[in-house]
């Protein structure tokens, strides 16, 4: 599923992104730290671009790809 139309900008921001996706910004934000999704940075600001979301949702349909090291909780 991709939730993007034909006539879009060619690049947003976390916060953006994350309306869009309906997660929360941090998520976005672990997803660019932990490298699931590229993102550039100019001065402060961050961006993602159409290519680097399509990318993304191309890795996703392997399971190898995405990061479960938090998935299952702490270890006790």
């Amino acid at each position: 599923m991709y939730p993007f139309q034909q006539n879009t900008p060619e690049s947003y921001t976390p916060s953006e992104l994350a309306e869009i996706l309906k997660v929360k910004t941090s998520t976005i934000y672990a997803w660019i730290s932990r490298r699931e999704i590229a993102s550039v940075k100019c001065g402060t600001s961050r961006f993602i671009t159409l290519l680097q979301i399509q990318e993304l949702y191309k890795n996703r349909q392997t399971s190898d790809f995405v990061d479960r090291t938090y998935a299952d909780g702490p270890k006790r």
